[in-house]
């Protein structure tokens, strides 16, 4: 009889589990990983306001998001194809040159990346102390001067800009430091600028224009018709006038657009729910960081580097966004 009990007694269990675990439970992969950008960028936040919107709606859908600060753009495409994280953000030239497998990318394209969404534009910022003496785009010549780390989309920028200028990068004493370690050595005198591809608004940009007089240097139309010939994910941008303290007037320059990637396999269930979960929450999320305050969903559908990823094509269609 006490064998019998507890055999009963398990079967009970069972039942009990299996009709009480979610149906979602039996998918293999519910832990996401989303790659970001350096903590001092925008990347971070964005990431990680999309990984709290996912997180708290996981009981619907089991998923749950971490964040990972990382080297950023290149950084993130590259850990996707070799299935070290999820999905990640990146600049669009990036993402353009990976799918594609051209520039910095020949040789080894990432066929299988898929694009999720669009978010902010990211204007380059040229940033200059007072006491380099730089107050136009010529004047960086012979300067001393951050290009961004390799294997950053930063980087990657900076060098396509170069190519269509008057004077190369070897005309300057180039520097590769992170984005977020770039401010400091300004600061302290051992930069005379830095190139920094990033939102409208940037803490780590407004941090130091706040506590030194810095100059955000436009860049001539002239140079920017010949850099979009070849180029499509770059932009004509203005950063407006008084963002910065002590930049009144508005500066020229160029963008690309952020974008939130992942590849093929990342199963469509997933990324389709991950989807669903931004747009249900989509005033929250934009009201989380600056760059993304004039977003629209209209906007988050444009400006993509690589085909939509199944799932998250799937919402849009539902929504009736595209047909």
């Amino acid at each position: 009889m006490k064998r019998g009990s507890t055999l009963l007694a398990l079967a009970l269990a069972t039942v009990l589990f299996v009709s009480t675990y979610p149906a979602h439970a039996g998918n293999k992969r519910r832990f996401i990983t989303i790659g970001s950008g350096s903590v001092t960028g925008v990347y971070y936040p964005i990431a990680g306001a999309i990984s709290k919107i996912v997180n708290k709606q996981r009981k619907k859908h089991g998923i749950r998001a971490t964040v990972e600060s990382t080297g950023g753009s290149a950084y993130n495409v590259n850990s996707m194809s070799i299935g070290e994280m999820d999905m990640g953000i990146a600049q669009s030239d990036v993402g353009f040159r990976a799918f594609n497998g051209v520039g910095d990318f020949k040789g080894r394209k990432i066929g299988k990346l898929r694009s999720i969404l669009s978010l902010h534009p990211e204007p380059f910022h040229i940033i200059a102390s007072e006491k380099s003496g730089i107050k136009t785009f010529n004047d960086l010549k012979g300067k001393r001067v951050n290009i961004g780390n390799p294997g950053s989309g930063q980087r990657s920028s900076s060098e396509a800009l170069f190519s269509v200028t008057p004077f190369g990068l070897k005309d300057m004493t180039v520097e590769s430091l992170k984005g977020s370690e770039a401010p400091d050595y300004l600061r302290d005198g051992r930069i005379d600028a830095f190139f920094y591809t990033v939102g409208i608004g940037s803490a780590s940009i407004m941090d130091i224009a706040s506590a030194h007089v810095v100059k955000v240097i436009s860049i001539d139309d002239s140079i920017l018709n010949k850099l979009k010939k070849g180029r499509p994910y770059f932009v004509p941008v203005d950063i407006p006038g008084g963002v910065y303290p002590n930049n009144p007037d508005p500066v020229r320059t160029f963008a690309v657009k952020a974008t939130l990637l992942t590849t093929t396999d990342l199963s469509n269930e997933i990324v389709y729910n991950i989807v669903k979960s931004i747009y249900e929450n989509f005033g929250e999320f934009i009201k989380t960081h600056p760059a993304l305050a004039i977003l629209t969903p209209e906007d988050t559908l444009k400006g993509m580097s690589a085909p939509f990823h199944p799932g998250a094509l799937k919402y849009y269609k539902e929504r009736g966004w595209i047909k």
